[in-house]
């Protein structure tokens, strides 16, 4: 299945160079999901979901299931970090006369 049908059965899609990755979950009826960055040689795991596939009508609807629901935990990873790094702005010690020491 290419990345079109998926997006066309409600995946979303993903930025440049990011693709899924279908594969066994390791227990039977279940599928892993992965977000993967393609690299020069190979590709890096982004994210992933695990789904059960009895709780869906049919494979692809848990396999778009498990699209969204990695691509979620992907963007709050992102916005974590980003809010991360503009609260370090912020740490140190702060001088009550209004400075910053």
């Amino acid at each position: 299945m290419s990345m079109a049908e998926l997006v066309a059965a409600g995946a979303p899609e993903l930025p440049e160079g990011h693709f899924y990755r279908v594969s066994s979950a390791m227990i039977t009826g279940y599928v892993r999901v992965s977000i993967r960055r393609a690299r020069l040689v190979g590709s890096v795991h982004v994210e992933a979901a695990v789904v059960a596939m009895y709780r869906h009508s049919d494979e692809l609807e848990a396999v778009v299931f498990g699209c969204r629901t990695a691509y979620q935990w992907w963007q709050e990873k992102e916005e974590s970090t980003e809010l991360a790094q503009r609260v370090q702005a912020l740490y140190g010690d702060h001088d009550p006369r209004g400075g910053r020491r």
